[in-house]
């Protein structure tokens, strides 16, 4: 998978439908072996995570993985995906360039499996408008991405800078009044 080619591509999206096109047709390249050693990689990553709060955090991650692989590849099938078609937010141009310096930068075997990570992210946030993290992710403190009167808030969402690739730039959550 050619990380600069892919970011191209994912930068030529002008709308949501013509994001979410792009993004059918490079997720579908990937298998479940893919998906799967995304998985493994996020385990590994975890590791470091005190049990308890790794516990909680853990099935949320893989949520994120594979109930938005499911939902990108089951919409986009139907003949009708019945997506907005409207313009993409303007931080996304930013996010395709964060994506791009991001994966180059990882392991030449495991850039692939962080392009997979970003577009299952950029799907959710960018297509569905949706929070990076889905509804009950824990965070340290006892705080949870959540949904109020059909926003979404996030406990963390203004601390994004202290995290370089972070997703919270890009993501609709707002912060939440904890």
């Amino acid at each position: 998978m050619n990380v600069r080619r892919v970011c191209a591509l994912l930068g030529s999206a002008k709308t949501r439908t013509e994001l979410a096109a792009v993004l059918y047709r490079e997720v579908s390249g990937y298998s479940l072996f893919d998906l799967q050693a995304l998985r493994g990689r996020v385990e590994r990553d975890l590791q470091s995570v005190p049990a308890g709060y790794r516990q909680r955090l853990y099935p949320r991650v893989m949520e994120m993985l594979f109930a938005t692989h499911h939902t990108l590849i089951s919409t986009m099938r139907r003949s009708d995906p019945d997506l907005p078609d409207e313009p993409l937010a303007q931080e996304f141009q930013d996010f395709c360039g964060m994506v791009e310096r991001t994966c180059l930068a990882g392991k030449e075997g495991e850039q692939h499996l962080e392009l997979l990570y970003f577009l299952l992210a950029a799907f959710n946030m960018f297509v569905l408008d949706r929070p990076a993290h889905p509804v009950g992710t824990p965070f340290p403190g006892g705080f949870k991405v959540e949904i109020r009167n059909g926003e979404y808030l996030c406990p963390v969402r203004e601390r994004a800078d202290d995290v370089e690739n972070a997703l919270c730039p890009y993501c609709p959550a707002k912060q939440s009044d904890v």
